[in-house]
């Protein structure tokens, strides 16, 4: 825990917490959401694009939750065995501003854009 303060960690712990309670939340109203879409009958071929169209994007960000979540846990875990808030590629302590806003950043700053550049590179290249 050298690099970071015990409170810190306490309030980046809250945030973790927070944080997995509305994805949790999310996933939960998503569920009845779509219970109760199974009742409504869709008559017309635009409103069944559409109604199609919605699921893909709620899937598509219950995908992005389920990530996220992951990334959660593993920063809890870090924070309970001392390793929390350092790069994974470089060993080094991430930027405190950076863990702020995303508590469960695993990468600093620098090796983050160089793997978002990499995955341009990557995405460019398939399509």
């Amino acid at each position: 825990m050298g690099d970071f303060t015990k409170k810190f960690l306490d309030e980046q712990k809250v945030k973790l917490l927070k944080h997995k309670e509305q994805i949790i939340e999310n996933f939960k109203a998503f569920t009845q959401e779509t219970k109760n879409e199974g009742k409504n009958l869709v008559s017309e071929e635009g409103d069944l694009a559409q109604k199609y169209t919605d699921q893909k994007l709620n899937i598509s960000l219950r995908e992005k939750d389920l990530r996220t979540m992951r990334e959660i846990d593993l920063a809890l875990r870090k924070i309970d065995d001392g390793t929390y808030g350092y790069c994974e590629e470089s060993g080094e302590p991430i930027e405190q501003k950076r863990l702020e806003k995303k508590p469960w950043a695993r990468l600093s700053l620098y090796y983050a854009e160089l793997e978002e550049r990499e995955q341009q590179r990557y995405f460019k290249r398939s399509v």
